[in-house]
């Protein structure tokens, strides 16, 4: 999906992370709050975003993280400036890299420091290990961004396998699709949310999401469907099974799931 979709994440009971699908650009200051509450909880001592960005550690990893995943590939650093407590000055170099970014002006949600999805984790680590687990539990282990974008991209392709289907082919489609997208919020009874990027759309969700528009475009392209009245009534019977394999399925990224008539 080539437009970046900006999601609000769940983490824990009652937590959230805003962070771009696409970009994977997300709020520190979000997993910064999180983290805090933790160490409330267990009687630490809080942590500013000024107390993470002036460490030495903090921007050695930053300098990794631009020349794997920036802009700025082949600059680096040959030494930090520091104040007088040998804490780094780091208003000095956050303009210059890609990977992080501080805003203050703009609508308030846009405000406060902004950064890779790799320096979210290492903020995470440092503050508490309870959700340095939950974000690799959300990010790495359950891939919501990338079964976000595969969802949105089999949307996108679903929508031209419809127009190929005898009896839409040369017609304006466009109240069907929003049809089919109305179908599959239903489906997932999503029925109170708008769009795919609020926290009631788990990682599960997604991948169920991708997974069944994948199955439905592979079943046009085969021939398995036919008519727009036979996908609507394919579609509302639709169960997911997480083990067996439908016999006309593919695999999507590496998980198999069948579409049981």
């Amino acid at each position: 999906m080539k437009t970046n979709q900006m999601m609000v994440i769940q983490l824990g009971n009652n937590h959230t992370i805003t962070i771009g699908h696409l970009t994977k650009m997300g709020s520190l200051n979000d997993v910064l709050a999180i983290g805090n509450s933790y160490r409330r909880n267990r009687r630490l001592k809080e942590i500013t975003i000024e107390e993470y960005l002036r460490r030495n550690e903090t921007w050695e990893f930053i300098q990794e993280v631009e020349a794997k995943y920036g802009k700025n590939t082949s600059w680096e650093f040959h030494s930090l400036e520091k104040d007088s407590k040998n804490r780094v000055i780091y208003s000095k170099y956050i303009k210059q890299f890609s990977v992080i970014k501080s805003q203050r002006g703009g609508k308030p949600e846009n405000r406060g420091v902004w950064a890779n999805l790799q320096i979210m984790l290492d903020l995470a680590i440092y503050l508490s290990p309870t959700l340095r687990l939950e974000m690799i539990d959300i990010f790495i282990e359950s891939r919501i961004l990338e079964w976000r974008d595969i969802g949105g991209d089999n949307y996108v392709l679903l929508n031209k396998a419809i127009d190929t289907l005898p009896d839409r082919i040369g017609k304006n489609n466009f109240v069907i699709h929003i049809e089919i997208a109305k179908l599959f919020r239903e489906k997932l009874d999503l029925i109170d949310t708008k769009g795919y990027n609020a926290k009631e759309h788990t990682a599960m969700i997604q991948e169920k999401r991708a997974t069944w528009e994948d199955r439905l475009i592979y079943s046009i392209e085969i021939g398995f469907i036919t008519s727009f009245k036979q996908l609507k009534n394919i579609f509302k019977s639709i169960k997911v099974t997480s083990i067996l394999t439908w016999s006309c399925s593919r695999p999507i990224g590496g998980s198999r799931m069948v579409l049981a008539l």
